[in-house]
């Protein structure tokens, strides 16, 4: 299945058809060698038990598919010549009342003028062309033998040989039988059924020729006559000089079709003889009696319709007297005549047993809208009852069939084909991720971008082979820049983005937030999300956007206390994503940018910080390797910390536009924590850095000052903090002012010397 999957794919590039797929006839054909290769494989060694069951089952399935793409084919590369020519405006005038021309012309003119007779001719010979197989009689040399060789040694016979030879015929000739009301011999008997059943075999495949040789070859040509008359009457006096050089056909065509019909009637005749001159004269009565299939069945009917039809088209003027047939008015048909292909198809369906089940069959449907000219309504219904459980064969088989049908130049409603594909994309996406950029080019331009950027946001492969999607996607015509906006908006932006939980469903933050460690792995979902991005960073073109999406996603995860999943969406972004021209226009989305930027690598670093500074070491020489390294690390620390409220970090000169009251949330959040922090960072390292200590006291006069406004973050009330933070930094400040004190009293002490 996957080898055809591609296969089928390399038509719809138009590949397999040299870059013309203007007509979808020339794709059907394809397809059609396609499937019936897979059926060929599936039949070839079948074996036994369940597994051959399978085996045969999957066989009857292609050939059947083969057969359909046969039949759109032939028909819609028919439709397809009609439109070309535009025959309703380009047309010479109809011969109907011409009389100096002969049936044959006659008839071809009906099927030039008559595009859905035309159609009706076409898939009779499909039917005819698909019939199932079977095994044709053996050539048999000498006519009636066994019963000429009975006649002949009847007079030396003894009696009980006599007795048994005293009903068969006595003359040697095709209406012996029937005059005498005597049989002829059982090995002939036998052999004349099994070639009226042969005859009948090859009328209903098409092989009209094929029956007539037999015919002769078996030393009964009367027989071969007696089918000929179907031939319409041709004079190269009433034709093109080139067309024929003699004059053929039946000139009495009507009258012979009564016979045959009186042929047919007739209860004493054999049921394959029966239905052999039945099929010949149109009649459906005694055909139907021998038909086992669904195939067999429609055949009969549309064989009916046709002869129907050309009767009726070719009656009126004609350039000699047609015979009389009013003595064949007994033979009159005892069944309704199907009219049109539509009624044709409900009659078989309305059978019971064996044909019903296979008229249901979904292929068979398929088959009927095809043959009926109803596709576009199969489709929308096709469409509307798409449920995962659908068959992905027929999802494949309509997908394909709709392409086909579009591009012979037929009108099909757009959402149908458009959901049918969907569909198709959507069983392709889990195994063929390749291959589906090919078919969302096949939608409307409106839907392409939406299709494939739902596609690719979904798939968890490597960036790599997510370039390679964009790159067949942008091969197919598709607007890749389109596609990578809409996916990562997809991806950064689920529905679950905001939940009832969230601090930023209310004008407050929430009551349960609490920052994540850095060590802390990401979800699932944040992975999903921070890998969203990797489509906009895919190029430089698209960076502005991916900034606003980068902007969006870290409030998000922050919001959350996730400082953990902002940091690793940050380190995500290619080396080159900040642009030159950012940096001197300084827009409030840039400086946001920065400002988050800043806060995740200040948050990152405290844990190495902290790791740092509680870090024991065993003896004098770590000790002062200890010493230096704890200092270093506070001295980078205290610049990271510092960078972010010396910004004013998402102030007034950030908040912009809608976003403004998420960013008075994060400054609400954040911003005591880096003070806190800071705090921490001096009074716990006073031992390594004495200074740390006053300096740890001096965050008074920042919060306090009027510059930043720190004042305000921390003296907001909150759900988490109902009076605020204000109280909670001034223990910090008495914390550190006490501390201050009793260092200097202990100075003061060292410094006394004793008497």
């Amino acid at each position: 299945m996957t080898e055809l999957v591609a296969e089928f794919a390399l038509v719809v590039e138009g590949r397999e058809l040299g870059g013309d797929v203007s007509r979808g006839a020339s794709a059907a054909r394809v397809y059609k060698q396609l499937t019936k290769q897979r059926s060929a494989n599936a039949t070839s060694g079948v074996l036994f038990g369940a597994e051959g069951a399978q085996q045969r089952h999957d066989g009857k399935w292609w050939q059947s598919e083969s057969d359909t793409w046969d039949l759109l084919a032939r028909l819609y590369e028919q439709r397809q010549q009609r439109r070309d020519v535009a025959m309703d405006d380009n047309m010479d005038a109809s011969t109907d009342d011409d009389a100096t021309l002969s049936d044959f012309v006659r008839a071809q003119d009906l099927l030039e003028r008559d595009g859905q007779l035309a159609e009706y001719v076409e898939v009779r010979r499909w039917l005819e062309d698909t019939a199932r197989e079977f095994q044709p009689v053996e050539t048999r040399k000498g006519y009636l033998f066994y019963t000429r060789r009975s006649i002949r040694t009847q007079d030396t016979a003894d009696s009980n040989a006599m007795s048994d030879t005293t009903q068969l015929v006595t003359d040697i000739d095709p209406d012996a039988s029937s005059r005498q009301r005597r049989d002829i011999a059982i090995e002939d008997h036998e052999y004349t059924t099994s070639l009226l059943r042969t005859l009948f075999e090859y009328v209903r495949r098409g092989r009209m020729s094929d029956a007539m040789a037999l015919c002769v070859e078996s030393d009964e040509p009367w027989r071969a006559a007696s089918m000929k008359g179907g031939l319409f009457w041709r004079d190269p006096q009433l034709e093109d000089a080139e067309s024929t050089d003699r004059v053929g056909g039946n000139i009495n065509r009507n009258l012979w079709k009564h016979a045959c019909a009186a042929l047919a009637h007739d209860t004493g005749n054999d049921s394959y003889e029966r239905a052999l001159y039945a099929a010949l004269s149109g009649r459906v009565d005694e055909v139907l009696t021998v038909c086992v299939t669904w195939n067999d069945f429609v055949w009969a009917h549309v064989n009916a319709v046709i002869e129907m039809r050309m009767d009726h088209g070719l009656r009126g003027a004609c350039v000699y007297e047609q015979a009389p047939a009013t003595s064949f008015a007994h033979v009159q048909s005892r069944r309704t005549c199907a009219t049109d292909m539509a009624q044709v198809f409900d009659i078989v369906e309305s059978l019971d047993g064996c044909v019903q089940n296979e008229a249901r069959d979904p292929l068979r449907r398929l088959q009927r809208a095809l043959a009926t000219n109803t596709f576009a309504e199969y489709v929308e219904e096709f469409a509307q009852a798409l449920s995962p459980e659908t068959d992905v064969r027929m999802v494949r088989v309509v997908a394909h069939a709709s392409l086909c049908v579009r591009q012979s130049g037929a009108e099909l409603p757009e959402p149908a084909v458009s959901a049918v594909l969907e569909a198709y994309v959507d069983r392709l996406a889990r195994d063929h991720d390749e291959l589906v950029a090919a078919y969302v080019a096949q939608m409307p331009t409106e839907r392409q971008t939406h299709v494939y950027a739902q596609f690719v946001q979904m798939l968890n492969v490597s960036r790599d082979h997510r370039m390679q999607l964009l790159q067949r996607a942008e091969r197919h015509g598709l607007d890749t820049h389109a596609v990578c906006r809409a996916a990562t908006l997809a991806g950064v932006q689920p529905d679950d983005l905001l939940d009832s939980s969230d601090p930023s469903d209310s004008s407050d933050p929430s009551d349960q937030f609490e920052l994540s460690e850095p060590s802390e792995p990401i979800t699932d979902t944040e992975q999903r999300q921070v890998r969203a991005l990797e489509w906009t960073t895919s190029s430089s073109h698209l960076y502005p956007y991916a900034l606003a999406q980068v902007c969006t996603l870290s409030r998000h995860f922050l919001l959350r206390g996730r400082t953990n999943a902002a940091t690793v969406l940050l380190n995500s972004l290619p080396a080159d994503f900040v642009q030159p021209e950012w940096i001197t226009e300084s827009t409030p989305l840039f400086r946001e940018y920065m400002h988050i930027l800043s806060l995740c690598d200040a948050l990152a670093f405290y844990a190495s910080w902290a790791e740092t500074v509680c870090r024991q070491p065993t003896d004098k020489l770590q000790s002062f390797e200890h010493k230096h390294r704890t200092i270093d690390a506070t001295v980078r620390m205290e610049q990271l910390l510092r960078r972010v409220l010396d910004v004013d970090w998402l102030g007034t000169h950030v908040q912009d536009g809608e976003d403004c009251t998420e960013l008075q949330k994060l400054r609400l959040l954040y911003v005591p924590e880096v003070v806190f922090r800071l705090h921490g960072v001096l009074y716990e390292t006073r031992d390594f850095v004495p200074q740390n200590l006053a300096r740890s006291l001096e965050l008074a006069q920042m919060v306090a000052g009027d510059g930043l406004g720190i004042y305000r973050e921390l003296a907001q009330k909150s759900p988490m903090h109902p009076n605020g933070r204000l109280v909670a930094f001034m223990a910090l400040m008495r914390k550190s002012a006490f501390e201050l004190l009793r260092v200097q009293e202990s100075a003061s002490d060292n410094r006394v010397a004793p008497v």
